[in-house]
Order: C-alpha cells, then structure tokens, then sequence
C-alpha cells in the first residue's frame, strides 16, 4: 500500500531530486537546460500516478520479479523561489501567488522508479525569443501542457520528451510518440503510449519478433503504427546521389516545411560508426532569406534544428552541416550558456555525428501532397514571376523573390495567417475572407501553401494548393495577389502568354485581390 508523503521543495542545484538520479547524459543536459531557464526552485510531488508509466508497467514491469513500483514522482521548476508559503497562499486563493507560480513555471519531469532510465514524460518550457538581432525559432508543433497541484492549473508550452528504456520502447518509439503529442493532432486523436505504439507497430508487421521487451522497430513497422492510429505516414529517402544520405537543401527545406506545418519529423540514419539512430525534429531556425539569383528557396539556408534526441534531451540545438560528398549531417550545437559563466556540463560537445537517410512524418490521412510537390511547385511559379518582371523593365534587384511552403488548415489560414498578413486593413481582411467563403470551389481540410515574398520578407503572392488529390494531378484552388503589381502579373499578362502553344503555363486559381483598391 502507498503511503501519504509531503510535498517537497528546495532550491535547484541545492540537494535537488536530479542530483539523487544516476548522472546520465540524460540527467546532465536537462540540468543545464534548466540552467538556462534560469530555474531557482524544484517542487517534488513524490506520489504521482503518470498515465505513460502505467501503460508501460501494465505491459511489461509488473510481471518482472524485481518488483518495480507502479508510482512515479513529479518534479515541477520554476524561475522563482517557490516554497511551502507560496504554494499555501495559491492553494487558499491569493491571485498574486498563483501568479507568481504560472509566469515563473518553467515545466516538469516525470521521474519513473527505473534505476536505467528514470526521466519519464517531461515537458520544458521554450527558450524565449529574445534574441532581435536573428530570426525567430520557429516551434509550432509545440502544444500547451497543463500540470494541477491541489486545484492550481500550471500551462507549459512545448513538445513532450522522455528517456528509452528498451523494456517498452526504443529511440524510434519515442520518436513517433513524441510526433502524436503534435498541436496539429489536438482534436483529431487520443495521444497514445509508448506501450500503445509499440502493440501497434506489431499488429500487422511483427516480422517474427517479440513486442516486449523492445528491440527497435523497422521503418515499416513505424509506419504502421502511425496508421493505426488513424493518421498517415509520409516516408521521405534521401536525395544524395553518392549515398543513401540528402543533399542540404532538400533536407533543410523539407524539416521546414513539415514543422512550419506542425509536423514534427522524425529522422532515421546512422552515427558515424554505422549505428542506427532516431531523432525527432520539433523546431528550427528561421533564416534569413537567400537572394542568390532571380529565384530562392526561403529555408534551404535554415542552419540549426532543434530535435529531441533520447540520448541527450529535449530541443537540443544541433546544426546542419555537410561532408565533401554533399551528403548532409546532424552536430550537436550547444548556444552559448544564458547564464553567468562558462557551461558546467554538457553532454552534447562530445555527441557522435548523425547521419539522416529518411525521414516518417505522421500527417492528417485527407494530406497527400508532398514537400517535394510544393517546392517543384514554387520554383517553377516564382521563377515564371520573376522572369516577368524583369521583362516589364522592373529593376533586376526587385525581380529577386523568395518563396516558402507548407501545409495549413483552412481554419488557420482564413483565421491567424490571413489576420497577420492583413492586419493593416480590416476592410481588405474582410473582403479577402468572404472572397475565400464565396468565390472559390469548397476547398480541402489542408491546404498546401506556397508563399512568394519579395527579397524583403513582403508577400507578394499566396498560392492555395489542393491536398487532397495526387502529386500527378495538383489543382490550385486560388491565389492571393498582394499588391496592384502582383495582380496584372497573373490576371492580365499570364492569360496573354497561354495563347502561344510553346508557354507551359501553371494555373493559378480564382483571383483574390488582397490589397485595397486604389483611390478613385
């Protein structure tokens, strides 16, 4: 029978619970990470029945005669000095306590009775933004996380990591359970367990081999775990013609436009060594966009991933490089320490390089268009653009334009991406919504966008593609024009250049002027 237990608090790096763990890597780098935050204080729930370790003790360790405990502990850190009095404050209702709580709460950990591997569920907050000088990181598979102690609700925005423990789970299966903890899934499925994605994994493609304890799955049996859990998964190969590996620009541009999407990735390589390996990419850099000829891909210069990486941690910081061969790989990349100091301890300056050769991505199962499609897509339309306006006499320095892509709800396009884009002109924000409502043929769940922007970041043109057909046959619902320039381009000089039997000329889709009219 469990006993009651008081709750625990201390200062962090002060006799704290991580310091009574094995000293892992693990252990290691999620102190520092901490550090980083600038964390003071560690509140310990030492009886806390975590939904993940239950599936895992139910399907493996409770018949194990070492007699591990079904009970975990939870530890929560936050940038303030949080103490007994505090927390009595918050709990009888006092609002500047349970303020002082939420905006100083940097995350939890839950700490599973595994001597091997005892970081179970853990989500940590972000590294802020803060940095105006770089382009943001761009994080939308990051989702809000709510912790409760005694009735006060604690949220933490990020992507749920946790340490393999081979009993039920190995790098690639905490992989794909990360990628179903994505914001993008929040209202479609139940985010499953380790111990659900490995079952799955063996339902239909157990190859011969024991479901526990786990021995790694295969890229097939990824797969289908991912449908049987009624989502679709994207399996993209390597590009690089000198080995299985991806050439830069590929790789960059294809993590990009999946996270963009809230996608996270899943990488599949091998170490130096010849090691297999698992990653899972959940953030990255943005860059600053490469004028580098009339036409460029806006993140084939993307340079940092960040990737949780069961070895090391959650969002570790890892760059993409390349070898003499073109064929890309993962370094460990630790920032410099946000505290004073240099880094006490960091396991990742000594972490093996990582070589990718696919990538599995879990999207919606209406989503059949591929990255690749898109890019092909935006390339082949921003250079015909370009090519205009140089004809038209527009200076050689203008006619330079960037396009990205990615996919997007419908929801989120017509509500956030439109209202930012627009935000100057709610007249025009109105008349282009009710364009979108009214003018164009019903439109898919997910659409593919393939954003054209002039070298200054300014968009030029939003092209709406259809998902839900082949990549052979890619129907473009509409387009956006941003600017009277934009508009004659496509409504008026394109039509003229379909009448000559030697143009290919791309449809762009219903035309929707969004920009104000001009002054009569």
């Amino acid at each position: 029978m469990h006993a009651a237990s008081q709750l625990r608090f201390c200062g962090f790096g002060n006799d704290d619970p991580l310091e009574q763990l094995p000293q892992t890597n693990q252990v290691a780098y999620l102190r520092e990470y901490l550090r980083d935050l600038g964390v003071k204080s560690v509140l310990e729930e030492p009886n806390y029945f975590d939904r993940d370790y239950l599936a895992e003790f139910s399907a493996f360790y409770a018949i194990s005669a070492r007699g591990y405990p079904n009970i975990c502990k939870r530890l929560h850190f936050f940038r303030a000095s949080v103490g007994r009095a505090q927390l009595e404050a918050a709990l009888g209702g006092d609002g500047d306590a349970v303020a002082l709580m939420q905006d100083s709460y940097a995350g939890f950990s839950v700490i599973r009775p595994i001597p091997s591997a005892p970081l179970g569920r853990t989500v940590l907050a972000l590294y802020p933004n803060d940095d105006s000088a770089r382009p943001p990181r761009i994080f939308d598979p990051a989702r809000d996380y709510k912790a409760h102690i005694g009735g006060i609700e604690l949220v933490v925005s990020g992507l749920a990591w946790q340490q393999q423990d081979t009993g039920v789970a190995a790098c690639a299966t905490i992989g794909v359970w990360t990628m179903l903890h994505s914001s993008a899934f929040d209202e479609h499925h139940a985010i499953p367990t380790t111990a659900d994605i490995t079952k799955a994994a063996h339902k239909s493609a157990s190859l011969g081999n024991r479901i526990f304890p786990s021995v790694g799955l295969t890229i097939y049996q990824l797969s289908e775990a991912i449908k049987e859990h009624g989502l679709s998964p994207v399996v993209c190969q390597g590009d690089n013609k000198q080995d299985s590996g991806f050439s830069r620009e590929r790789f960059a541009s294809t993590c990009a436009a999946f996270i963009r999407s809230g996608y996270p990735v899943l990488i599949l390589g091998k170490f130096g060594d010849g090691s297999g390996h698992a990653q899972c990419a959940v953030g990255f850099r943005d860059a600053p966009p490469l004028v580098d000829g009339q036409v460029s891909m806006a993140d084939k210069a993307v340079d940092h991933l960040y990737i949780h990486d069961d070895n090391l941690g959650a969002n570790v910081r890892f760059r993409i490089c390349t070898d003499n061969m073109g064929r890309v790989f993962l370094k460990a990349d630790p920032p410099p320490p946000r505290y004073c100091g240099e880094r006490r301890q960091s396991p990742t300056v000594t972490y093996p390089e990582f070589y990718p050769e696919n990538l599995v991505v879990a999207v919606h199962n209406d989503l059949r268009t591929s990255p690749d499609c898109l890019h092909t897509a935006g390339t082949r339309m921003a250079t015909l653009l370009s090519q205009i306006l140089l004809h038209l006499g527009i200076a050689a320095s203008a006619c330079n334009l960037v396009f990205g892509s990615r996919f997007i709800a419908l929801t989120d396009y017509c509500g956030d991406e439109l209202g930012r884009a627009l935000d100057h002109d709610s007249g025009t924000l109105a008349r282009v919504r009710l364009t979108l409502l009214e003018g164009c043929p019903p439109m898919s769940l997910h659409l593919g966008l393939v954003r054209i922007s002039l070298a200054d970041s300014t968009p030029f043109v939003d092209i709406l593609f259809d998902t839900t057909d082949s990549d052979r046959n890619h129907p473009v619902f509409a387009h956006l024009s941003y600017s009277p320039l934009a508009a004659q381009i496509i409504e008026e000089i394109l039509p003229t250049l379909r009448g000559n039997p030697q143009n290919e000329i791309p449809e762009f889709g219903v035309a929707v002027r969004a920009f104000a009219p001009p002054v009569a």
